[in-house]
């Protein structure tokens, strides 16, 4: 008997204290109701067998969110992938709606309070980008290019089953250097979903959220084939028009050298006759003016010439009568 008793008055001891570490938060509860809250890291006591201590992580925690489908004010179905960074900051009010009396293990809270503001936030998310566009959403920009997509394009209705998505809009270099300075339409949108779960979540179950993040948007797996294609279409279509443009530059260049070419071909030609010209009547004048001078020297020095060019090669034969005019210099030094 004496035994039990000193077993007993051991335990009891051994359950009149109780060590909050620094990365905790905890309250002590009795008979189910919160008689001390917020209490501090160190050595505490209670009553034996009759006061629980409820335990919580104090440190800031980061989860990420499951990926949601959210329709965008051109009603195109994207794919959000977020991630919330929180803490609990009213121990009292998150043990009481969390911790719901007897779930006072600090996991099991912290599962229930993730799904709690997983339902919040993907409301938020879901209204904030039902507000925006694609190009918003994605780039983060307030200016939206006319969409260059098929007309005829399938874009996702509620409950349709439509599945076909244009892709978003592009901005070329030349168009995005024109833009002026626009507000971050993406981070608008994470500050307005931190500030309205922020100030509920914390009214409502004692956390406090310090952080949401879109990590990334990307379109349904069933449409990103289809959407990927038809972005490479355009880029296709967009590098004929550029080829194109090249070879009717080419064109261009090519035509006015050649015409260039051309005309200078002219203009030289046209000088060397007018050179050529010139030199001939000047011999011409020269020839005439020697002919007039001395008429017989001029015939005789002519037929040298004829004879000249006539007998450059033993090859050569000619058919003349030997009394013509052509050997009159040959027959008679006198040319008689």
């Amino acid at each position: 008997m004496g035994l039990v008793a000193a077993l007993f008055l051991v335990i009891a001891v051994l359950d009149s204290y109780f060590i909050i570490n620094e990365t905790e938060r905890a309250v002590l509860k009795r008979f189910q109701e919160i008689v001390r809250t917020d209490i501090q890291p160190g050595i505490h006591f209670k009553v034996p067998f009759i006061d629980q201590v409820v335990r919580v992580d104090g440190r800031a925690m980061a989860y990420e969110l499951p990926v949601q489908s959210y329709l965008t004010s051109e009603r195109k179905l994207v794919d959000v992938s977020s991630f919330v960074i929180w803490r609990v900051q009213d121990v009292q009010r998150y043990v009481t709606v969390i911790g719901g009396g007897a779930a006072n293990n600090s996991d099991r809270m912290r599962d229930i309070a993730q799904q709690r503001l997983n339902v919040r936030v993907a409301e938020r998310l879901r209204n904030e980008v039902a507000q925006r566009t694609v190009q918003e959403v994605v780039a983060g920009r307030k200016e939206v290019i006319a969409d260059t997509a098929d007309p005829q394009s399938i874009t996702p209705q509620v409950g349709d089953g439509s599945s076909d998505v244009p892709p978003p809009p592009v901005i070329s270099a030349e168009e995005a250097g024109e833009l002026a300075p626009a507000e971050d339409a993406r981070e608008q949108l994470m500050v307005n979903v931190l500030a309205e779960i922020k100030r509920d979540v914390l009214e409502d179950f004692g956390i406090d959220v310090v952080d949401i993040r879109v990590k990334q948007v990307d379109w349904p797996d069933e449409v990103r084939d289809r959407v990927f294609a038809r972005m490479s279409a355009e880029r296709a279509r967009d590098a004929a028009r550029h080829r194109s443009e090249g070879r009717e530059g080419a064109e261009k260049i090519r035509a006015a050298a050649e015409r260039e070419r051309t005309v200078l071909l002219a203009d030289a030609y046209r000088q060397a006759e007018l050179i050529r010209g010139d030199g001939d009547a000047e011999a011409a004048a020269i020839y005439a003016s020697m002919y007039n001078r001395n008429q017989e020297f001029f015939r005789f020095h002519r037929s040298l010439q004829a004879y000249r060019e006539t007998f450059n090669s033993r090859q050569d034969v000619l058919v003349l009568e030997p009394d013509g005019d052509f050997f009159r210099y040959l027959k008679s030094a006198g040319g008689n």
